[in-house]
């Protein structure tokens, strides 16, 4: 089982290689491995099996015993994320952990240092074969028989790895992680994106990891849970049955659209209805709840009119978007067309809400004034102590006078978005491309005398924009209905 390296040893050693001024062009033995090349006089690279995000995976023989390994390799050198490296310290001691018979064996882990860098090392027992991903390249055509039989024993492994006391989280099912024997086995593979559930928790978040069309929208918002596999092994399923990246199949009301590209049975096109749905709630909650649902023909049915929405045509999707009507006395601005959404918020002037909320944080300011100018008086160390203070007066007074005087546009043509919010001439703007909007919502942001503010939250792949705290729930009604509404008819057409 690995040792987590201490903090300050991992600042140090960066120091060293700094100081050092090392040449950029010089290969060390951790960084880049060369066919041939024994790593810990121990290991004989023979091959380059991938690189990814936190490291690159040789092929290796033990010259000890001859057995064939994986080794995978981390550069110190290579980390521009502390968190690289304890993903990676997470991946061997929760493979460690783990026996499975489709999971490959852990055989150790180890550091090499070299001149001005260190390796990191997890050693597995190497699976042959090839992913689902590369059969699919080659030509593989399975049945929905076959399809079925991946599908049972990826939820047989999620079984064993859901139920153990922590969970273990993969949070990264996907085509080029399920590797397929010669015997027709599944085995799975790469925990670099692991989940150790328990340490998470302790730590009050996760970090956002996986493949963009295999993450469910809980994944983007960093959050993961036993149903977040589900999803990844769904969407791998429709890949195989559709030989097409899910990111490439349409969606209707944010979930993939996927009856008319294949031919299947309608229990196993319902069960994956389920597999795939975007909101938590009405996915499969467990893998083992999935597997008895797959092998009973009389379970499942699905809790939309799926067949409904499939026929719906762009021609109804633009009815729909063209049918919403603004609210009563709402001073909000939209120009809309089928290429273009254009939303303009105008300043909300003083309420009661966004009063306290300026009275308070103006409050605080000069209260941190009279109290960082007695401090100064004192030291000017003990001063430093309200800089957290201001930080967050600062951000107070901004977001009272965004709730009075903050104007905000949103623009979404066919290519490219901005969101630019103005208070009193200081401007703030966001952009990027419209393919990357996955959809808006309305996210809980604060509380204000006990009553909570709800925001407009546009997410973009993993990340999210939030705006109009101080409309009425009405017009944020209203506006939420008109950007996803935009945001589908688009994804139709494209």
């Amino acid at each position: 089982m690995p040792q987590a390296l201490k903090t300050s040893k991992l600042i140090t050693r960066l120091e060293l290689i700094k100081n050092h001024g090392l040449n950029q062009s010089k290969k060390f033995v951790s960084e880049t491995h060369q066919i041939g090349e024994i790593v810990q006089s121990r290991y004989q690279i023979t091959d380059v099996l991938g690189e990814g995000g936190i490291g690159i995976t040789y092929a290796a023989t033990d010259l000890t015993n001859g057995q064939a390994i994986a080794l995978k390799a981390l550069s110190f050198r290579r980390v521009k994320d502390w968190k690289v490296l304890d993903l990676f310290e997470r991946e061997a001691r929760v493979l460690s952990q783990l026996n499975h018979p489709a999971i490959a064996s852990y055989l150790g882990y180890f550091q090499v240092d070299t001149e001005g860098d260190r390796g990191f090392y997890i050693v597995q027992e190497l699976v042959e074969g090839r992913s689902l991903a590369q059969a699919i390249a080659e030509g593989w055509h399975g049945s929905e028989d076959d399809i079925r039989a991946i599908a049972t024993q990826v939820l047989e492994i999620l079984i064993y790895l859901h139920e153990l006391k922590p969970p273990v989280i993969h949070r990264d099912i996907k085509p080029q992680n399920l590797i397929m024997q010669s015997d027709r086995r599944i085995m799975l593979v790469d925990f670099g994106a692991v989940q150790d559930t328990y340490r998470d928790t302790q730590r009050g978040g996760s970090t956002v990891v996986g493949t963009y069309g295999y993450m469910p929208p809980e994944q983007f918002r960093g959050k993961a849970v036993p149903a977040t596999d589900l999803y990844g092994l769904g969407a791998t399923l429709l890949f195989l049955l559709t030989g097409r990246s899910p990111a490439e199949l349409p969606e209707i009301k944010l979930k993939i659209s996927f009856r008319k590209s294949v031919s299947i049975s309608d229990h196993f096109a319902n069960w994956l209805d389920k597999m795939i749905e975007p909101t938590l709630e009405d996915r499969f909650s467990n893998a083992r709840q999935a597997l008895k649902s797959l092998q009973n023909e009389r379970t499942i049915e699905s809790n939309l009119d799926i067949q409904r929405l499939i026929n719906s045509k762009s021609d109804r999707l633009r009815e729909d978007f063209r049918a919403s009507t603004k609210p009563h006395g709402s001073r909000i601005e939209i120009k809309k067309s089928e290429d273009l959404l254009e939303i303009y918020i105008p300043p909300l002037g003083w309420s009661l809400d966004g009063i306290s909320v300026l009275m308070f944080a103006l409050f605080l300011d000069g209260f941190l004034v009279v109290w960082t100018s007695l401090a100064l008086r004192a030291s000017i160390l003990f001063a430093l102590f309200s800089i957290p203070f201001w930080i967050a007066a600062v951000g107070m007074t901004y977001v009272g006078l965004l709730n009075v005087y903050g104007k905000v546009n949103v623009l979404i043509n066919n290519r490219n978005f901005k969101i630019k919010w103005d208070v009193l001439g200081i401007r703030r703007m966001v952009q990027g491309r419209t393919e990357d909007l996955r959809y808006a919502e309305l996210k809980t942001s604060h509380e204000v005398n006990n009553k909570q503010i709800t925001e407009l939250c546009l997410y973009q792949g993993i990340y999210s924009h939030k705006f109009g705290a101080r409309l009425s729930r009405i017009e944020k009604d209203w506006l939420l209905q008109e950007i996803n509404d935009f945001l589908r008819l688009w994804r139709s057409q494209h």
